[in-house]
């Protein structure tokens, strides 16, 4: 009898100590996890205000880091894409431009934010291979971060203007990356 009631009593701490350790995984898997359904919506959402910024600091610095590499690189395929950017960001810029015009209490910057005059900055020191290395890195990693944006916007922004302007965007920031991606170093590069 005292070793069944000493088997059972192990038994009990054992359960017990798996529902602690259950319970201690379990938080901590939520602690980790990433949030989903409406609490990612709600951290992910962008005001009117912020995309119409970053938006602005986006188109504003492809038209200029392509503008540099138009200017730094020989005839070639580098030099062609460089000259796809600056056009197809400048029309972005007067698509997004007309978008905020609607738009009450939304203004658009007068100056690069300091990210991207240090991008520009990077740019205009480098030359030759490391010109070429720089622009190509710069170019994938804000395309990626540019398709993100957008998407969020679009999917859920509260400017159906500029919601529209984010869609119609990401197709074009897709081509980009994707050109981007496939450069080859440049040949004759000053």
């Amino acid at each position: 009898m005292k070793s069944t009631i000493a088997t059972c009593a192990l038994l009990a701490l054992a359960m017990q100590g798996a529902a602690v350790a259950q319970s201690s995984q379990m938080q901590k898997m939520q602690r980790e996890a990433p949030a989903t359904g409406s609490q990612a919506t709600q951290s992910q959402r962008l005001t009117t205000e912020e995309l119409a910024t970053k938006a602005w600091n986006i188109n504003t610095f492809e038209v200029q880091a392509g503008q540099e590499a138009v200017n730094k690189l020989q005839p070639g395929d580098f030099r062609d894409y460089a000259q796809m950017i600056a056009n197809d960001h400048i029309n972005m810029q007067d698509q997004l431009r007309s978008a905020v015009k609607n738009s009450r209490g939304v203004q658009l910057p007068n100056a690069l934010d300091s990210e991207h005059a240090q991008k520009l900055k990077q740019l205009g020191s480098a030359s030759g291979a490391a010109f070429s290395r720089e622009f190509k890195t710069q170019q994938i990693k804000g395309h990626q971060e540019a398709i993100q944006l957008f998407r969020d916007y679009a999917a859920s922004g509260d400017n159906q203007d500029l919601r529209t302007f984010a869609q119609n965007s990401i197709a074009i920031l897709e081509r980009h990356l994707q050109r981007a991606e496939a450069l080859k170093a440049p040949e004759g590069v000053m």
